[in-house]
């Protein structure tokens, strides 16, 4: 046995368990026998019958005439065809653990249509052909034989019989009601060219997963074989697909109310529709669909839909969606996705996604996402990604804000925010981060490390009025760029400094001149033990550019120096800058104007 079948048959045994406690066995009627009895007592070719089947006969012996002489033989034949046979249509049965009841049937209230399927052009029968009166909504599928029986209500002057099955042309007729009668269908396989199209919809809930798990291979044939079937009714109860009060056809059935004590198959839901566990629907449903663990949806979703493990609409969503685990639309969205794990929309999502661990977009994003790990937009995305790690868009025109790194394919019109990186090709926007990253940049990039390919990459040696020896490394643009500096004084004490900054750089009219307006904040080290000094510059430069490569540049600064006072040391001893124009502040600060100037190369 394949294991997706077995695992299915498992499962099902569970569910079973779960909510009934009652396992539902083969059909007696529905095994499998071969006979061959000749000219024996009806009494006799029933216990033979019985004996072969495995089960025991329950009948009243006045309602049978045991001593009639009866011959039959059968190949391969289920119970209820030999005893259809056997007995010619007039008792009904039913089934009572191993027993087979049988018991006269009334007149006038059913009665049986039975016969075989045909091929009309090669005269082989046909099996899985679906027989069905639309009226009743009563169905069965003809077997490896081609032979089908129906038990109809008897209702009305005449029963409507439909013969449908994929690749044939349907075929209808019209039989008279109130007696039992057998016949030949021959049916005309569909030989019209038909162009080439995509499927959607609910062609695909039986190939979905849980379409395999939970649907037989019968109910599978049977909703292939008519497709283009659906009838309208007020309620449905079933305890599982197939077995409710639609019976076979309930997979052709639209239903304003749906309960299913385990599961259910329906054609659509036009109110509500609840499961113990899952709910099949193959086109749209409407209003509210609740399970215990499963909704598959396969048109539209307009409404209310929740799950305590997984929702599947295989076309798109309007409403809201919670489930427990995941979530998944496969065209657009437009409402509200909560799940514990995953949410995915493989179209377009205009409203909020919220996953425990990662929600996705395929297309375009409108509105807000949220995740505990990471969120996906693989076109454009306005509003909003928050996520616990991670942020990708193929657009950005909103905020992306993650704890680890965002990343934009394309053109970033907004905000990217985290703690370690973030990734744009072209940025008209602004970056916060360790490290920010672009091909090309018309915005602000703020952090440690900003890496523009085709922008603003200078380094600059410099001397000022308290180091001899500096160098700088700027990177971003023009507009905003980044410093990282580091200067030393190799006199007896050794100061030194290290530090972060920012600047910007305005051009004149002439376009060898421009002018440097820039900010810095240092640790400086002036050669003393257990010292806590920090330093503050706020620079402007006038800068010369003979050539591409080339520039020189000098002006004042103002700084401001603070220190704690070292053990043993008096700061007013020691304070930096008094050569200079200032003003002390308490007992360890000072502020006063200084200078710098400089060569920048690249």
């Amino acid at each position: 046995m394949p294991p997706n079948i077995l695992l299915r048959h498992w499962l099902l045994f569970a569910l079973l368990l779960l909510f009934s406690g009652n396992v539902i066995a083969q059909s007696i009627l529905d095994r499998k026998i071969d006979v061959d009895i000749r000219k024996r007592p009806l009494d006799e070719a029933l216990q033979t019958i019985a004996k072969k089947g495995n089960f025991t006969f329950s009948y009243v012996s006045n309602i049978i005439s045991q001593d009639s002489i009866v011959s039959i033989s059968q190949k391969n034949a289920s119970i209820r065809e030999i005893l259809d046979k056997l007995l010619n249509g007039d008792y009904q049965y039913k089934e009572h653990g191993n027993y087979l009841i049988l018991q006269y049937k009334p007149p006038g209230v059913f009665f049986y249509v039975s016969g075989v399927v045909t091929d009309k052009a090669t005269g082989q029968r046909v099996p899985n052909a679906s027989v069905y009166e639309r009226q009743q909504l009563i169905s069965t599928l003809t077997n490896n034989d081609g032979y089908f029986r129906l038990r109809l209500r008897d209702k009305s002057p005449a029963a409507a019989i439909s013969v449908s099955k994929d690749l044939y042309s349907d075929t209808l007729l019209m039989l008279s009601s109130g007696a039992d009668q057998e016949i030949k269908v021959s049916i005309s396989p569909y030989t019209r060219t038909l162009q080439t199209v995509e499927v959607t919809g609910h062609a695909h809930v039986e190939r979905t997963w849980f379409g395999r798990m939970f649907l037989s291979s019968r109910q599978k044939a049977q909703s292939l074989n008519i497709s283009q079937f659906f009838a309208d009714k007020p309620y449905q109860v079933s305890l599982l697909p197939g077995l409710g009060t639609h019976g076979r056809m309930s997979g052709q059935v639209v239903n304003k109310l749906s309960l299913n004590v385990l599961g259910g198959y329906t054609a659509g839901v036009d109110g509500v529709e609840v499961a113990g566990a899952f709910n099949i629907v193959k086109n749209d449903v409407h209003d509210v669909q609740v399970a215990g663990l499963v909704n598959i949806t396969g048109g539209k979703m307009i409404g209310v839909q929740v799950s305590g493990m997984h929702n599947n609409v295989l076309d798109s969503m309007r409403g809201v969606q919670a489930a427990g685990i995941s979530n998944i639309i496969s065209g657009n969205q437009d409402g509200v996705q909560i799940s514990g794990a995953v949410e995915k929309v493989k179209q377009n999502m205009t409203g909020v996604q919220v996953a425990g661990i990662l929600a996705s977009t395929g297309k375009e994003m409108n509105g807000v996402q949220v995740s505990g790990a990471a969120n996906f937009t693989g076109d454009t995305m306005h509003g909003v990604q928050l996520a616990g790690l991670y942020n990708s868009a193929g657009e950005s025109h909103g905020a992306q804000i993650s704890a680890v790194g965002n990343v934009t394919k394309g053109t970033v019109k907004g905000v990217q925010i985290s703690s370690m990186f973030n990734k744009a090709k072209r940025l008209d926007g602004v970056q916060i981060g360790f490290v920010n990253i672009a091909d090309t940049s018309n915005g602000y990039s703020i952090g440690i490390v900003n890496i523009i390919k085709t922008g603003y990459h200078k380094v600059s040696l410099f001397s000022t009025e308290l180091l001899p020896v500096n160098v700088a490394w700027k990177t971003g643009n023009q507009r905003l760029y980044g410093i990282m500096l580091g200067g030393v004084d190799f006199n007896s004490q050794r100061s030194y400094t290290y530090g972060y900054g920012m600047g910007t750089e305005r051009m004149l009219r002439n376009k060898h001149f421009s002018v440097l307006l820039e900010a810095t904040a240092q640790q400086y080290h002036m050669g003393y033990a257990n010292e806590n000094s920090q330093l503050y510059r706020f620079s402007t430069a006038f800068q010369y550019r003979p050539g591409r490569m080339f520039a020189i540049y000098g002006g004042p600064v103002i700084s401001i120096h603070r220190r704690d006072q070292p053990n043993g040391m008096d700061y007013k001893e020691i304070r930096p800058g008094v050569n200079y124009p200032g003003i002390n502040f308490g007992d360890n600060g000072r502020i006063w104007i200084g200078w710098h100037i400089g060569l920048t190369i690249f």
